[in-house]
Formats: structure tokens, sequence, C-alpha cells
């Protein structure tokens, strides 16, 4: 119970995440909600149950979503017209996240990491569920905890320094305030980590991200930013250091037997 009374009270202090400190214009959409859209969420969902379980296909959803609508509300935060929360945020099936692009790297940034630091909130209370009705509800508290490692190992995913994840746009805007060619080798020295126990484990998840490490150099370079300062690349760097070990740590168990 102190547990969730932490986890609550934790929550009411993020509670200023939601508000932006300027007049905000941009509006929120949805995208993919339509019989296609449902139909391949629906197979991406049951692929993800079959490899995990049941509860984490649901887990899955509400991290998608989670993560969807704080990338939406970074857009419309930062300035941007229009922002979508898609239902199936895959390459090539679904619109992007924005008709805009970012010109400043801090903005960047910023809508890569708003979406993870909003997730904390809710996977810290889904642990503190999962605790407080272990005894009285195991079924809720099973579904809780679920819910909470999905959360954690969605989000550790997204901060991989792979582009287009969020942590390879982090990892890229801090690279290039002081050493412009650091976001590749951080990027192949994962994709030699990644193949290297994909081949030592014969794991089909370790592949699949090597694939994505592989395909993020292959992207093209991306127009000319305003640059981070040495000061605020600190800060950013910081700020995704301490998002990708907390979700590192929160996904854990799951992690363990994917990866």
């Amino acid at each position: 119970m102190v547990f969730l009374i932490f986890a609550l009270a934790l929550t009411a202090m993020g509670a200023p995440l939601l508000r932006s400190t300027q007049a905000v214009n941009g509006r929120i959409t949805t995208s993919g909600f339509d019989g296609t859209g449902v139909i391949v969420g629906f197979i991406v969902t049951v692929g993800v149950a079959a490899t995990t379980s049941p509860l984490m296909g649901f887990g899955f959803v509400f991290a998608v979503l989670l993560h969807e609508f704080g990338a939406a509300k970074a857009c419309q935060f930062v300035g941007h017209d229009l922002a979508r929360v898609r239902l199936v945020p895959l390459p090539y099936m679904a619109p992007p996240r924005s008709d805009n692009d970012f010109d400043d790297a801090l903005n960047e940034s910023y809508a890569a990491l708003y979406a993870p630091a909003l997730a904390i909130s809710p996977m810290i209370v889904a642990f503190s569920l999962f605790h407080a009705s272990a005894a009285t509800f195991p079924l809720f508290s099973d579904f809780m905890r679920a819910v909470g490692i999905m959360i954690g190992t969605f989000n550790f995913v997204m901060l991989l320094p792979f582009l287009p994840f969020a942590g390879g746009r982090v990892v890229q805007a801090v690279s290039d305030s002081f050493w412009p060619s650091l976001s590749t080798w951080v990027t192949l020295f994962m994709i030699a980590a990644f193949t290297a126990a994909a081949l030592r484990d014969h794991s089909i998840a370790m592949g699949i991200l090597a694939t994505a490490g592989v395909q993020s150099l292959l992207r093209p370079k991306r127009t000319k930013h305003k640059r981070l300062s040495p000061n605020t690349a600190l800060v950013v760097l910081s700020a995704y250091a301490f998002c990708i070990c907390v979700h590192f740590t929160a996904g854990w168990w799951l992690l363990q037997d994917l990866l």
C-alpha cells in the first residue's frame, strides 16, 4: 500500500507534464482507427500475445496508445499544427505523426523524450497496483504486472539509438553538438552487439533489432537543424539516460526472455 501511495503521489507531481507553458493552437487527431487499421493492429497484437502471453498483448496495446498520445501531445506543445495518435505506427502503413518538420534539435529531442517520460508514472502505478492487489485480486494483479512490464519494454525499444526510433533522434541531436559522426558509431556498436547476441543465443528478437539498426544507417541524412548547445546537450543526454534506464529496469523480465 505504501508503494501505491508513493506511485499516486509521483503521478500527481507529474501532472504538469500534461500542460504547456505557452498557448497551444495545434490539434490532435487520430489515424488508423478504421477497418484496415484495426485488422492490422489486431494481427500485430495477436503476434505479440502469441510470443509472450495474452495479458502482455493487452499491455502492448495500452503501451502503444500511451506512447502515441504522448508523442502527439509533445508535437502539439512545440507548435505543430496537427499531430496524430496512430493505432498502427508502422512505416509505410500510417501517415507521419506530424506534417511539420523539426528545425530545432531541442524541440525534436523534447518530442522524442516526452512520451517515454510521460509513461513512467502509469508504469509505476501499474506495478504498485500489482503489489497491492496480489493477495486479494490475483487476476487483476497479473494484468497490472503485464501492463507495467510491457510499458517498460516498449519504451525501452523506442529509446534504442536507431532511426526513426525516438532514441535515434535524441542520440543524433546530442552527437551533432559534440561529434557529428558519434551517432553512427553508436549505431554500429549496437548492431554488432545485437548481432553477436542473436548468433550466440539464436534469438529472433535480437536479429530483428540488429536489422533495425542496419536500416537506421541507410536512412537519408536529416535536414539542417539548429543544434543543441553543449550544456543543453548534456541535459538532454541525462534525461535520455534516465528514461532508458527506468524502462529497461521495468521491462527486464520480458526483455531477458525475448532478447
